[in-house]
């Protein structure tokens, strides 16, 4: 264990680190001066989040009745962050996707048949399998408020079929 400036260092990367921050702020000189410091700390850790819920149940539907306006369900979930080093934080759905109508939808197993998950309130839309992420800010229980919608591609005559469809919920730091 080696000693700066009072810190206690116990690992050689943070001592790298470090030099390499001064470096790229001021360089360094023999002589005493003081010098002004930025210091940048990126946490590079996932919150510490539990996600419970989110099952969604259309029930019996119309298949002549799935426009995208019909079958709107809330997505129930519960986000627990505690111990999270920030309250803003960002959410993203992964899953298989299906474009319809332009958008990226949730691919169900059912052919021309996809699952919008949008924000309640303004509607937009979380596109599925997309890099594009929801920001939010974690107030108690609760991430941002989503609901799911029935969707079919245009032109898409749906059969009478059971269907199902898994994604997967990230929360993460923004």
């Amino acid at each position: 264990m080696s000693s700066l400036s009072g810190w206690s260092i116990r690992r050689p990367w943070c001592l790298a680190a470090l030099a390499l921050g001064i470096g790229a702020v001021a360089p360094l000189h023999a002589a005493s001066k003081t010098v002004n410091m930025k210091l940048i700390i990126l946490v590079n850790a996932a919150p510490p989040c539990t996600i419970t819920g989110g099952t969604v149940a259309f029930g019996d539907v119309l298949t002549t009745l799935v426009d995208g306006v019909n079958y709107v369900q809330p997505v129930s979930y519960t986000l627990n962050c505690s111990g999270r080093v920030s309250d803003y934080l960002k959410l993203q759905i992964q899953g298989t996707s299906l474009t319809v109508n332009g958008e990226s939808v949730l691919k169900t197993s059912a052919t021309g048949l996809g699952i919008r998950i949008r924000q309640v309130g303004n509607k937009a839309l979380v596109p599925i399998g997309s890099t594009q992420w929801q920001n939010f800010t974690y107030s108690s229980t609760s991430g941002i408020a989503l609901e799911a919608v029935l969707v079919k591609a245009s032109g898409t005559t749906l059969k009478a079929q059971d269907f199902s469809a898994a994604a997967t919920l990230v929360v993460d730091y923004q």
